[in-house]
């Protein structure tokens, strides 16, 4: 059974269920603006997004979004960068990441976290900006066998990746 539009016979249109008038060229024009002003947010500014990261204790079983609430989504939606090298001392990790887009000519430097065999969580205790790569520096205990960690996992915006190390502790993209 066909619904029966108010006035006659004439075919139904959404609106014309809604009550009083509805003018579909004002309600196309609200949403454009609605649209144009979610679009048009201000830029943050390099001071306050080193501010953000400074501040930014991401957990590990809720990174993804811990961080777009404590730097802000947009910022990390425009993030996009790749794990290139890993090197491991006896105390420390670096992981060099290659950035692309936004962040790439930014000085803050988005945490990343790392975690290692025994199960500890780091996050970056330091990040050294260069160009468009970015050496983060990680602090951890010595692996029980004084040998390097044979692998370490990384969570860093929109991806998580288990690195297995060589012998020596190290790592490079092919």
């Amino acid at each position: 059974m066909k619904a029966e539009h108010p006035v006659g016979n004439a075919p139904l249109h959404p609106s014309s269920f809604l009550p009083g008038p509805v003018c579909r060229g004002h309600t196309a024009c609200a949403v454009m603006l609605l649209v144009a002003a979610l679009g048009c947010t201000p830029a943050i500014t390099d001071a306050e997004l080193e501010r953000r990261v400074d501040a930014s204790r991401p957990a590990w079983e809720s990174y993804q979004e811990d961080l777009k609430s404590q730097i802000g989504a947009g910022p990390v939606a425009q993030w996009e960068g790749v794990p290139v090298k890993v090197r491991t001392e006896r105390r420390a990790v670096h992981v060099t990441f290659r950035l692309t887009a936004a962040w790439a000519h930014r000085g803050a430097a988005i945490p990343i976290l790392m975690r290692e065999p025994l199960g500890g969580v780091h996050r970056n205790i330091d990040a050294r900006c260069d160009g468009d790569r970015v050496t983060y520096l990680f602090e951890c205990p010595p692996s029980a066998s004084g040998m390097p960690f044979p692998w370490i996992e990384l969570k860093y915006p929109h991806y998580q990746k288990r690195i297995v190390l060589s012998d020596r502790g190290e790592w490079e993209t092919p």
